[in-house]
């Protein structure tokens, strides 16, 4: 079994203590349905970048971190103790980014994106795409030096605080016709519209929109790797993205078990601690496995 070196319990210990400061807010962030006021957002966001947490997924080379795969789970881990409406100030760019970006592209998004000054969206997934997410309608045509993208993308997190998105579409003409691409749009731009925001069970600034692009000019220069490739990069942000939510989820089990474990030790019930009834141990004991 690999076990934690010493900078990994360090990267843990200071994860842990970071959250510790955002959980007295939780009431109140939940009953403002996760928006901040400024004040408080911009609070939140400088602790995130002096924290040394931000970005984690960003190697030194670009300015982040440089922590191992592992070191970022345990910062998600840690971050997942507390509601998404904080969490979520430890932002991660995309990190597949930082090997493909050109020049232009690290100066004017990547770099401000890790150090907290611009924030990026995903304009990938389609109404019939199912779980097939290269199941897409989303088209880009080549015209000149500029790509025309039309089409309408779902559950576009973090629309309403990005000032740029990704957007995977479909090429209909050249070499490559019938291949994807991966275009940034600066936002707002002509042609991008919120068709409708849905209502989500959470309560976090973010939201998920509905949007349309309807003849949105791109400059080619905004073309992400290659030709063809579009997919392989928007792929590689769901894998690294699942093990992250994966590892929120056993922080926010680990603090809902220690929570109840501590409620059920102190809560007395007939003269006696709720936890001593054969029941409610079991149930202890089976959320702790």
């Amino acid at each position: 079994m690999y076990g934690l070196s010493q900078q990994d319990l360090e990267i843990r210990r200071r994860a842990r203590e970071f959250v510790d400061t955002l959980i007295p807010y939780e009431v109140e962030v939940e009953l403002a349905r996760g928006r901040l006021d400024r004040p408080l957002a911009e609070k939140f966001h400088r602790a995130a970048l002096d924290s040394g947490l931000y970005a984690s997924n960003m190697p030194t080379s670009v300015g982040g971190p440089g922590f191992t795969s592992l070191q970022q789970v345990l910062v998600q881990e840690q971050v997942g103790r507390v509601t998404n409406g904080l969490a979520w100030c430890l932002h991660t760019p995309p990190q597949w980014w930082v090997d493909v970006a050109t020049q232009e592209q690290q100066h004017r998004w990547l770099l401000p994106a890790v150090r907290g000054e611009r924030h990026e969206a995903y304009a990938i997934t389609e109404e019939q795409a199912g779980s097939d997410v290269s199941d897409l309608a989303t088209t880009a045509r080549r015209d000149g030096d500029e790509y025309v993208v039309n089409g309408t993308k779902w559950h576009v997190t973090s629309f309403n605080v990005a000032d740029y998105c990704f957007v995977q579409a479909v090429l209909t003409d050249g070499p490559h016709a019938g291949e994807h691409v991966l275009l940034v749009v600066d936002l707002p731009s002509p042609g991008v519209q919120v068709v409708r925001t849905p209502a989500y069970s959470h309560h976090i600034a973010d939201e998920h929109p509905v949007v349309s692009f309807t003849d949105v000019r791109v400059p080619a220069s905004h073309l992400v790797g290659n030709e063809g490739e579009g997919m392989m990069f928007s792929q590689d942000w769901f894998r690294f993205e699942r093990v992250m939510v994966a590892a929120r989820c056993v922080g926010a089990s680990a603090r809902l078990v220690e929570e109840t474990t501590a409620f059920a030790g102190a809560r007395m019930v007939g003269g006696r601690r709720l936890g001593e009834h054969q029941l409610v141990s079991a149930m202890l004991a089976d959320s702790a496995t």
